[in-house]
């Protein structure tokens, strides 16, 4: 284990879940690193891996169903972090254990922790409930997915029409209407335009439904890819971006681009990306738990990937968030700020299936990297579709705002003149008036 290296304090996510912090510089404070800190700091970023230690310092002993198990040494690992854990310490957790619904593969994982045996506080009439009083006629899938948390399942409800209305616009954008109804303003009435305006508001209600949600953790999960309350902060505020930056596309694109509405556009998108970015730093300093972590580079990876793969995808989710915020200043197509909030939005329930045990970190990172690769590929069948060569610049200037973090340039003077240079000059090179 090296020295403990100290990053500079900095907002390391211009994305949910997708890093901007590239090449931050470390300066040794000449201690060496606790326990509670076992990030491997090899080299340059993207050689910095997720947090491999489980335990906690604290004793934790905690009695289910009979049994006194120590956790100690598996408290980070634990997908409702370590607060509930602390929570029942010396307690009896059998009620809370048994209305979250854990898997047979949770109930035979308790028992490794086992240091006594049918002992302990088991009067608690809370615990009078045998296993099978407890498993319903439903699917283990579904009991987990329905929280008490979300009684009226709002979240729930919410998710579903967001998923249904993804795939209904994808289908458009890769083998239909480029614009996935937003450019039908010349139509009867304008109807398509509408609708695919007002199916916008479920999904800035579906990152911001997700406050009701209080058991998530402070801290980030050992092991896997499980949300946490910065994680969600950001969700929120780059959710918030698109659903705006779709919007002013399409408010320029319905009146014709006049020009009163075409700045009006130009200007609200640029802003909201700047300060979509001034807000996931305040969230970062606000809730980071371990600024030794950065939302990708310290991304949990499944056991057996090898050092170059994972950086394989750090290096893919860094250029996608790049290319995700030009995408929004782009301000021609309405379309494209809803296709880049789908990696936003599925990211976050992606995790939740994680830590519901119903798929693994492999197949997180697998659907999670198609869910951008979907983005690019309607980038790609728009560019010959319309013939237009703004993909291709978009593309362009992802890459040096990306190469320019790798060197370690500060963000906002990487941002600040692309926002500039697009508000006052960019339609000037664009062909944002085909939609």
């Amino acid at each position: 284990q090296p020295k403990r290296m100290t990053p500079r304090q900095d907002n390391d996510s211009d994305d949910n879940s997708l890093s901007t912090e590239i090449g931050t510089q470390l300066i040794s404070d000449g201690d060496s690193a606790p326990a509670s800190s076992s990030l491997r700091l090899r080299g340059g970023r993207f050689d910095r891996t997720a947090e491999r230690n489980s335990s906690i310092d604290e004793p934790c002993i905690i009695i289910i169903d009979g049994l006194t198990l120590d956790v100690a040494s598996w408290a980070r690992s634990h997908p409702g972090g370590v607060a509930v854990l602390r929570k029942f310490h010396n307690k009896n957790a059998t009620r809370d254990f048994r209305a979250a619904h854990h898997s047979e593969r949770a109930r035979n994982l308790m028992k490794r922790f086992a240091v006594a045996g049918k002992e302990g506080n088991n009067n608690d009439n809370n615990n009078n409930v045998s296993l099978s009083e407890e498993r319903t006629q439903y699917p283990r899938w579904i009991r987990k997915l329905v929280t008490h948390e979300d009684p009226y399942q709002l979240h729930k409800c919410l998710g579903l029409f967001c998923l249904l209305n993804y795939s209904y616009c994808f289908a458009l954008m890769l083998f239909g209407d480029p614009t996935a109804g937003f450019g039908s303003s010349r139509s009867k009435h304008g109807l398509a335009a509408f609708e695919a305006v007002l199916c916008l508001i479920p999904h800035a209600m579906l990152s911001l439904s997700s406050l009701i949600f209080r058991r998530v953790p402070k801290e980030r999960i050992v092991g896997r890819p499980v949300i946490w309350r910065e994680f969600r902060a950001h969700n929120i505020i780059f959710a918030t971006r698109s659903v705006v930056c779709s919007v002013v596309a399409w408010l320029s694109l319905y009146h014709n681009h006049a020009p009163a509405w075409r700045t009006m556009a130009l200007y609200v998108s640029g802003s909201t990306c700047l300060v979509s970015n001034v807000a996931a730093s305040w969230a970062t300093k606000s809730l980071r738990h371990d600024d030794m972590e950065s939302t990708t580079a310290t991304m949990p990876y499944w056991e057996g990937c090898s050092d170059q793969t994972e950086k394989v995808f750090k290096h893919f989710y860094a250029l996608a968030q790049f290319g995700a915020t030009v995408g929004c200043m782009m301000t021609s197509n309405p379309a494209w700020p809803l296709a880049i909030l789908l990696p936003i939005q599925g990211a976050s329930f992606l995790m939740t299936l994680v830590r519901k045990g119903i798929i693994s970190t492999m197949s997180y990172h697998m659907a999670y990297a198609f869910s951008l690769l979907l983005v690019f590929a309607v980038g790609v069948r728009q560019l010959f579709w319309m013939w237009s060569l703004d993909l291709v610049g978009l593309f362009v200037v992802a890459i040096m705002a990306y190469q320019g973090r790798r060197w370690g340039a500060n963000k906002f003077l990487i941002w600040i003149p692309i926002v500039l240079l697009r508000t006052t000059v960019g339609d000037d090179y664009l062909q944002w008036d085909i939609w």
